[in-house]
Parts: structure tokens; C-alpha cells; sequence
């Protein structure tokens, strides 16, 4: 009976062990299992919009509309099976100035996935965004902002910087007035938010982004009254040696 207690004991603790490991791996500001990117420097009041997940019609198309009434530059973290369905969004993307990074092909969960899982996501997605909109993205944001072994050295190899985010409106379960809210509580200089225009790789029929859509210009508003600017992800994070100017 003791010998199965403290089997009983161990399973759990290995249990509760790899419940925290995969934990671990999936905050996105959690720098322990890889370097990511969470916001640009503090030394000017810039900040960046980034919308993942799409593009996705209606809501891709007013976010555009509302981007471009206010003069505002975006990054889009773009899915590449989205790119094929709708190759007509991210062309506009591309015309009106915004900026393209790489959000893998399918959006499927990292977790326990190889080296060679992580380079075909990756590939695709450049491939397709690359032959629609004539650019490779320099940044890559994985689905749920989770790293996994192995996706390190493939964005090395590729030269890609992973960039998650500092600020979030939780649109996937906000109201407008809630998105507005948690989006604006903690702005600082250099920081990279996180909106979506999609939802993973599904049809547009199974996208509402509504609410999004309905909090962004009050987010702009109150962003510019706290006296911040937007900026592309290009300009708020260039390169060493580059000397980009707002």
C-alpha cells in the first residue's frame, strides 16, 4: 500500500510538474524559455497597433477605414492559409503603408511540436505573404504569443525577431468600453499592442470583430490625448545601425 502511495504521489507531482512547464512556455512576457520582444524603446512617446490573426473581411476592411481616417500606421500579424483565402486584404495592407509580420500558417498550438513542425509553419506563411504582397516579414509572433523547443533556431536561421506584446485589450472577451479600458490602463513609451482582426485561420464567417472594430478609435483617441504616436513596428523596433525617424 505504500509502495502505491507513493507511486500515486510521484504521477501527480509530474503531472503538476508539466502543468507548469507548459504554463511556463505559454506567457508571452516570460523570457526563461526565449528572448521575445515586448516593446520598443522608452526614450520618445511612440507606441505600435498590432492586429493578428487575419486578414479577415469586414473587420480587416474597417480597421483599414478607421486607420487611414486617422493617419495611424499598423503591424499586421498575418496567418498565411487567411492570405490565400483573401489575398485582396493583404495587398491593401501592404498599399496603405502598414506593416506585414508572419503569425505561421495554420495558427495550430506550439506546445510539443518539432524543429521541422515550427520551419514548415513559418515557410509557408512567408512564402504566401511574400508572393501576395511582394515582402518576407522580419517579425514573427507565434499563435498565443507561446514559444516551444526547437522555434528558437528556426527564427535564427530565417532571421526573424519574435515580438509578442506589453498591452493587450483582451478583444477575444471584452466588451468595446472593456477593450478600450485595458488597452490604455498601462500605455507607456515603446509599447506593443495587441488587437485582433481575425481568429486563428478560421473562414470570415466564423470572425466577429466588432467589438474591436467599435473600441479602436476611442484606443487612438486616448492614446494621442496621453500623448503618445503611433508608429509601425519598423520604425518603433529597427534594426541595429538603422535610424528610423517618426
Amino acid at each position: 500500500m505504500a509502495s502505491l502511495l507513493i507511486i500515486f504521489i510521484c504521477i501527480i507531482f509530474l503531472v503538476a510538474l508539466g502543468g507548469v512547464y507548459v504554463y511556463a512556455w505559454s506567457i508571452p512576457g516570460l523570457q526563461l524559455f526565449g528572448t521575445a520582444i515586448l516593446r520598443g524603446a522608452a526614450d520618445r512617446n511612440r507606441i505600435s497597433l498590432t492586429f493578428d490573426d487575419g486578414p479577415s473581411p469586414g473587420s480587416t476592411e474597417r480597421i483599414l477605414d478607421i486607420l487611414g481616417s486617422y493617419g495611424v500606421k499598423a503591424t499586421f500579424f498575418v496567418c498565411g492559409r487567411n492570405v490565400e483565402r483573401y489575398p485582396e486584404l493583404l495587398r491593401r495592407i501592404r498599399a496603405e503603408g502598414h506593416g506585414i509580420g508572419n503569425h505561421s500558417d495554420s495558427h495550430r498550438f506550439p506546445y510539443f511540436r518539432s524543429a521541422s513542425f515550427f520551419a514548415r509553419e513559418i515557410d509557408r506563411a512567408q512564402d504566401v505573404i511574400e508572393k501576395v504582397a511582394g515582402v518576407r516579414p522580419e517579425f514573427f509572433r507565434p499563435p498565443f504569443g507561446a514559444r516551444w523547443i526547437g522555434l528558437a533556431p528556426v527564427l535564427k536561421e530565417r532571421g526573424l525577431r519574435l515580438v509578442n506584446w506589453s498591452d493587450t485589450g483582451y478583444d477575444w472577451k471584452l466588451d468595446a468600453e472593456g477593450i478600450v479600458r485595458e488597452t490604455l490602463k498601462t500605455l507607456g513609451a515603446g509599447s506593443i499592442i495587441l488587437l485582433h482582426d481575425g481568429c486563428g485561420a478560421s473562414p470570415s464567417g466564423k470572425v466577429d470583430r466588432s467589438r474591436t472594430v467599435k473600441a479602436l478609435p476611442a484606443i487612438i483617441e486616448g492614446a494621442r490625448k496621453a500623448g503618445f504616436s503611433f508608429v509601425s513596428l519598423e520604425e518603433l523596433l529597427p534594426r541595429s545601425g538603422e535610424n528610423h525617424r517618426t
